[in-house]
């Protein structure tokens, strides 16, 4: 831990919740290979004694609160900020709570939503009357790509029945 703290900047931004839950300690050391996520540390696997790469919010939730993270739970960061590794921050979750997490504080790349039954009914009938693409997006907060791709499925013909009876040969 003592090599996480030299590396920590205390005195990072407010939690956007607030003064009361105090500032993010932000991990100045090295970061993963893309340059952005947390900050990274080098260390040995308790169990297998090799060498692996490890995220410090991880470590630094562990340690603090004395658990092994169990198999299919990550670190997620309640103030968004992916190098604060403040253990008053940091909350466990399942990825799918990560990705909604992502979605609800408008932190996806794609914040669009998918279409839905209710959303394609109403895609059909503004089609259906001469909407141009560019409409059906503004008003259903839609991508081009999604809308093209839901309008390509409505197309695609239905599977032929399957016959029961005897075969006819001609």
């Amino acid at each position: 831990m003592e090599r996480i703290a030299a590396k920590t900047d205390f005195n990072g931004p407010i939690h956007p919740e607030g003064p009361h839950k105090g500032r993010c300690h932000i991990n100045t050391g090295a970061r993963s290979e893309s340059g952005t996520g947390s900050g990274i540390i080098f260390g040995y696997d308790p169990i297998t004694g090799v060498e692996r790469t490890l995220s410090v919010p991880r470590v630094v939730y562990e340690h603090h609160h004395g658990i092994t993270i169990p198999d299919g739970l990550v670190v997620r960061h309640t103030c968004d900020n992916r190098l604060c590794c403040n253990p008053d921050h940091l909350i466990l979750g399942t990825h799918a709570d990560n990705m909604r997490d992502k979605v609800e504080r408008g932190r996806s790349s794609a914040p669009r939503p998918r279409i839905n039954a209710l959303k394609g009914q109403q895609i059909l009938k503004m089609r259906a009357k001469g909407a141009t693409h560019t409409k059906i997006m503004d008003t259903h907060n839609v991508s081009l790509s999604g809308l093209k791709n839901f309008l390509k499925r409505q197309k695609q013909p239905a599977p032929l029945p399957l016959f029961d009876g005897p075969a006819i040969l001609n």
